[in-house]
């Protein structure tokens, strides 16, 4: 077959039946130039209407064995190039709905949020002062723990104190924290609600 030569319906039946890659590409270099143009018109965004004309021609080779042969491949691209922009347009209407109820939300969100940022600083400054209220070997095993992630076996090591005074040291200072936080939890948790 003279690939150059041949009509669309040849080049497109070539394709869909034999799964002619030559014949594919003879159509993708005849059509991408006139469905890029047909994008542009309705989108008037170069890069995004490079991509619908290719997503259309990709769309064809994947359901070339699946695919009705139209009398008028020109006129079957092109409103498959069309469909393509509306349904791109679609789904951009929707986004662009659900952005603004989000920012509507986001005004009754951001009232909260800055109680919570309050609330959470409050929190911040109350675990320092019981940081800062535990006796420096405690203070230095708990952080070891809870902040540098280390094992107890690991704090035992680096400290040489055994794993036992480790817990007892952890355990001791969990307690001196639930009871000094307790209150900013509850504050918290009623911004919550």
């Amino acid at each position: 077959m003279n690939y150059h030569s041949a009509s669309d319906r040849e080049l497109l039946e070539s394709c869909c039946l034999y799964e002619d890659l030559k014949a594919y590409n003879e159509l993708v270099a005849r059509y991408s130039p006139k469905l890029y143009a047909v994008c542009k018109y309705y989108l008037n965004d170069t890069f995004l209407a490079e991509e619908i004309a290719l997503d259309v021609l990709f769309w064809l080779w994947k359901k070339r064995q699946q695919l009705e042969i139209p009398v008028n491949v020109s006129a079957y691209l092109h409103r498959a190039a069309r469909n393509a922009v509306i349904s791109h347009m679609r789904k951009q209407s929707q986004h662009i709905v659900s952005t603004i109820e989000q920012y509507a939300e986001d005004d009754v969100v951001e009232q909260h949020m800055a109680d919570y940022a309050i609330i959470c600083r409050e929190g911040e400054d109350q675990y320092k002062q019981l940081l800062a209220e535990l006796s420096p070997q405690r203070k230095e095993v708990f952080v070891l723990s809870r902040e540098g992630g280390f094992s107890y076996k690991e704090i035992a090591q680096k400290t040489n104190l055994s794993i036992n005074t480790i817990e007892n040291y952890i355990s001791s200072a969990l307690k001196h924290f639930r009871k000094g936080i307790l209150p900013i939890v509850i504050l918290l948790l009623n911004q919550l609600v």
